[in-house]
């Protein structure tokens, strides 16, 4: 073959890297997205949803039908307290408190326990759970009782008290109790089984709370008029009793009624007088007695005192006149006259008078004194024994004063329990309810639970948006290669072809590479190939380059890639080689199965020459391939090889064909790629979309990077275009409905 390629060496690489990259992505998640992101999960959430519509359908199947039973009463207006005049009481409403606590009562486990014992709960087994256990226990032993040893004794049931509280507590996990705003209707929802039970329930919730209420308004009516009656007698009593002590009290501290009459006040005023003017009389005294006194001791003349008495007065006229006579017969007779001296004599003997009668008066001064003295002091003794005594009637009339206040206070109280006892007692037999029943429950037709229509759809549409979150997640957490961006992104090579998912029937058997090349040469498929050819063509830099074929990991798809690959080559005129050190099994790839002795190792080995092994393909013209060994997975025969006898085949080759294209073994399992790099001059490493993870792409890479190989990009196989997570560029791929007029899609 003398036909070559005409690569252009002088390319540059930024312009082909800008050319074949894929378009940056807008990280905008729409519609498309959504929709590709569901179609790469539908089998996922198909089954999801079947699975869980099936467990839905058997859960609704099991589940037992409730009825809900509908009764309603009305609280009165007024709460009538037992101790109020019925008058007074008529204007009183109910507050929100008062209502809720209605509605707690209806809902306690002491009224419930009363419906329990009017409907004879304890007997029936579904709020007795106690007997649905024994009954039980009671019956013949199943079969997984008998595989696994369990015994079927006979349960002991627990005193009937525990046995009514699981009742109670059964019936209020089915009763409710609504109100709706201000409204005095309460609302009383009963939920079993049964419709008749439900129906019976609630109507005998409804009439006992009537029945309970009327019988509690009436028993404590009934205890308000005995203690108003018990009451009445007693303050009766002790108003009898307050009356005796206020006589008895009064005559024995001989207190009076009227302040004006008591005596003793009157007494205590008379004294006060006679004190004062005892007092004053004591003082004029004393005072007379004193000038007396001086008198006598000469300190003042008695002329100018008060002091008189008739013998005095006397004294005191003959000692003026024989004054007036001494005088006289002085100036007449001469001062040593016998008359005057006479007269001195006199005088002399009327002054030893008047000393003698002042110191008598003095001497009965004093002795008044002394008596009035006595008077004075009797009579302040006297007045301070009649206050005493008055302290103590003031003490005695305050505990007077203090049992006619008991006494007024014990006869209002008696006058209002007395009223009070009048008010209620004509009304003690009739004693109305706090409630009056205004609907009574029907029988209800329809179960309220399950509403199987509704849970059903619900539980489809919980399903199916379950099964989406659970796509979403685990779209969030699947690393696996679904794009070319994303592979530039991870190891930084252009993925340079997008090969197209094989279209396959349930159960139909897998076309063979080569027939679905010679079937399509317009294909999708072939038309993707033929992509990567042309990509690859502005990227080889030599005349008649060597390109290597390798995949991370097996049945990634590369040995399709290669000869699909070689196709392209030939088809376009080109000769081509293809050198499969992996071949896969015969029915897969259409080819025809290597003759014994003819493969690439034996030629290696001395017993047959090349031109002996190189197999043309039929329908191909152009193609040639050879087969590395014989044995399945070629590549395990590497070891009779050596890099010299390789490197002599290799340019024997190139002597006659114008492209070499070498498949080999995965890298991350085998080291053919390795080995066989420094005979290539490009490598394209083929990813398996959906299925080869970022890590399994880096690692290949690495391993690759490790001997320096001369990586172009590389080639996402099993593309599947509606399942792409975002805008990628495949090329007729992304227009498969236009595509149909001109390839065999």
């Amino acid at each position: 073959m003398d036909s070559s390629i005409k690569f252009d060496p002088n390319a540059r690489p930024g312009s082909v890297e800008e050319i074949l990259a894929p378009a940056k992505p807008l990280h905008v998640v729409g519609l498309r997205e959504m929709w590709a992101l569901l179609r790469r999960h539908k089998y996922f959430i198909s089954i999801f949803i079947a699975v869980s519509v099936a467990l839905l359908v058997i859960a609704l199947a099991s589940m037992r039908n409730s009825y809900t039973a509908t009764s309603a009463i009305v609280l009165e207006r007024n709460d009538t307290p037992m101790l109020e005049a019925v008058t007074a009481m008529q204007g009183d409403v109910r507050d929100r408190s008062a209502m809720e606590t209605e509605m707690d009562i209806i809902t306690s486990r002491v009224f419930i326990g009363r419906v329990v014992d009017a409907m004879n709960l304890v007997e029936h087994p579904w709020f007795n759970t106690y007997l649905a256990a024994a009954r039980e226990a009671a019956e013949p032993p199943g079969f997984f009782d008998r595989l696994f040893g369990g015994s079927n004794a006979p349960a002991k049931l627990p005193p009937l008290t525990v046995q009514r509280d699981q009742a109670i507590t059964m019936l209020l996990s089915k009763l409710s109790a609504t109100r709706t705003g201000e409204s005095l209707a309460v609302t009383i929802h009963i939920i079993s089984p049964d419709p008749d039970l439900s129906a019976a329930l609630a109507n005998t919730v409804a009439n006992t709370y009537v029945d309970w209420s009327r019988s509690l308004k009436k028993e404590a009516m009934t205890d308000a008029v005995s203690f108003l009656r018990d009451r009445a007698a007693q303050v009766a009593a002790r108003i009898a009793q307050n009356e005796r002590e206020i006589a008895e009290f009064s005559r024995v501290n001989e207190l009076a009624s009227d302040v004006r009459d008591d005596i003793l006040r009157q007494r205590i005023d008379g004294m006060n007088t006679q004190l004062t003017a005892a007092r004053v009389e004591l003082a004029g005294v004393r005072a007379r007695r004193d000038q007396g006194r001086i008198v006598q001791e000469g300190g003042v003349e008695l002329e100018g005192t008060t002091l008189t008495s008739p013998l005095l007065a006397s004294l005191r006229d003959n000692k003026a006149t024989l004054m007036r006579e001494r005088a006289q017969y002085a100036s007449n007779l001469g001062t040593n006259h016998p008359q005057v001296l006479k007269a001195d004599a006199e005088l002399a003997s009327v002054d030893a008078m008047i000393s003698s009668e002042l110191r008598h008066i003095v001497d009965e001064m004093s002795g008044e004194e002394a008596i009035i003295s006595d008077r004075v002091q009797q009579l302040e003794a006297q007045i301070a024994d009649l206050r005493a005594t008055l302290r103590q009637r003031s003490l005695a009339e305050i505990r007077l004063r203090e049992l006619e206040r008991d006494l007024l206070a014990d006869q209002k109280l008696h006058d209002l329990v007395v009223g009070r006892l009048g008010g209620l007692d004509p009304y003690a037999e009739v004693a109305k309810p706090s409630a009056r029943v205004v609907s009574i429950a029907a029988v209800p037709t329809q179960p309220s639970f399950p509403q199987r229509s509704r849970i059903f759809a619900g539980g489809l549409i919980g399903a199916t948006v379950l099964a989406i979150v659970l796509a979403v997640m685990f779209e969030a957490l699947d690393m696996r290669i679904r794009s070319g961006q994303r592979i530039l992104q991870i190891v930084g090579a252009p993925n340079l072809a997008s090969i197209p998912k094989e279209a396959r029937r349930w159960f139909g058997r897998r076309t063979p590479t080569l027939a679905r090349l010679l079937e399509g040469p317009r294909s999708l498929y072939t038309e993707a190939l033929r992509a990567l050819y042309l990509a690859c063509r502005v990227r080889l830099p030599v005349a008649k380059p060597i390109i290597l074929f390798a995949a991370p990991l097996p049945k990634d798809g590369s040995a399709a890639i290669a000869l699909g690959f070689a196709y392209s080559a030939a088809h376009d005129g080109i000769g081509t080689v293809l050198i499969d050190f992996d071949p896969p099994a015969p029915d897969r790839s259409g080819l025809a199965a290597v003759p014994p002795g003819r493969a690439l190792g034996d030629v290696l080995a001395g017993s047959c020459r090349l031109v002996d092994a190189i197999q043309p393909v039929a329908d191909v013209p152009g193609l040639d391939v050879i087969t590395a060994f014989e044995t399945p997975r070629g590549g395990h025969a590497d070891r009779r090889v050596r890099s010299d006898d390789m490197r002599r085949v290799i340019e024997d080759l190139r002597t006659s064909y114008d492209m070499i294209v070498i498949h080999c073994a995965p890298v991350l399992i085998l080291e053919d790629a390795n080995w066989l790099l420094p005979f290539v001059d490009a490598v394209l490493l083929v990813v398996r979309f959906g299925r080869t993870t970022e890590q399994e792409l880096t690692n290949a890479v690495s391993r690759l990077q490790i001997n320096h190989a001369p990586l172009i990009g590389t080639v996402l196989n099993g593309v599947e275009a509606n399942a792409q997570p975002g805008q990628e560029t495949l090329g007729a791929l992304n227009h498969r409905r236009q595509a149909r007029a001109y390839l065999e899609v």
